[in-house]
């Protein structure tokens, strides 16, 4: 005779009661309630007190106080691509040995003789930020029948950037009037209590003077303070 285990016969009916006891209390979803309303939005924060403003930077204001010259240039690239460009010079250099070359004038009874140049930007060494224009001027009868004689005027290391992201060299150098062509200056003016001088001018370079290869067309603004330069005694010790 077999024996029934009661153990497994309890267990098997513990866990179909279980079952039966669970699906009848099942419980459904009740209908959604309504919609909060909006809570009010926050009240702003006060501003805040404003910083103090920092210390200036250091200018060049030393190196611009004495004006510019503004050049316009029109030519054509060595790859025959034509060109035009305008730039401000406006920094001085200031060293004692160049200034008499780079921002000068000298004043005699018929004459005035002007020196001066601009660098593009602050000047550093002969390699860094050396592109710059001079000119040499010499006016006869000033304030009569005024005459004009360029002896010098050049361009140096000017990059003229294209739109179609080249760079070329411009460097040009005249001795005289008879390496220029159509020189003219309008709008003369030297003022001899405050030595401002204001002029236009406009001169065309041949290509052989100029690293184009091609004639340069140049045309130009003149506002500058020049100075007078006076000699030192020197005694021989």
């Amino acid at each position: 005779m077999k024996r029934f285990n009661h153990i497994n016969i309890y267990k098997t009916i513990f866990i179909c009661c279980f079952g039966v006891l669970f699906a009848n209390c099942e419980v459904k979803d009740g209908e959604i309630g309504p919609a909060g309303q909006n809570a009010n939005n926050g009240i702003d924060g006060t501003d805040g007190v404003n910083g103090t403003d920092g210390t200036d930077g250091l200018g060049f204001g030393e190196l611009t106080q004495f004006g510019s010259i503004t050049l316009t240039l029109e030519g054509t690239r060595p790859d025959d691509v034509a060109f035009t460009d305008s730039n401000v010079f406006r920094f001085t250099p200031l060293s004692p040995e160049i200034l008499p070359q780079s921002n000068s004038v000298i004043v005699e009874e018929s004459s005035l003789q002007f020196d001066f140049g601009r660098f593009l930007s602050v000047p550093g060494g002969e390699e860094f930020q050396s592109v710059g224009t001079t000119l040499s001027l010499l006016v006869t009868n000033p304030d009569t029948a005024p005459e004009f004689n360029l002896s010098l005027f050049s361009i140096f290391q000017y990059p003229v950037i294209s739109e179609d992201l080249t760079v070329l060299d411009i460097t040009t150098f005249v001795g005289s009037d008879a390496d220029i062509e159509n020189f003219n200056i309008t709008n003369f003016n030297f003022n001899n209590e405050t030595n401002v001088l204001t002029f236009s001018f406009t001169l065309d370079v041949p290509e052989n003077r100029n690293s184009t290869g091609n004639e340069l067309s140049v045309s130009g603004e003149v506002d500058v303070i020049l100075l007078r330069e006076i000699q030192g005694v020197v005694e021989e010790l």
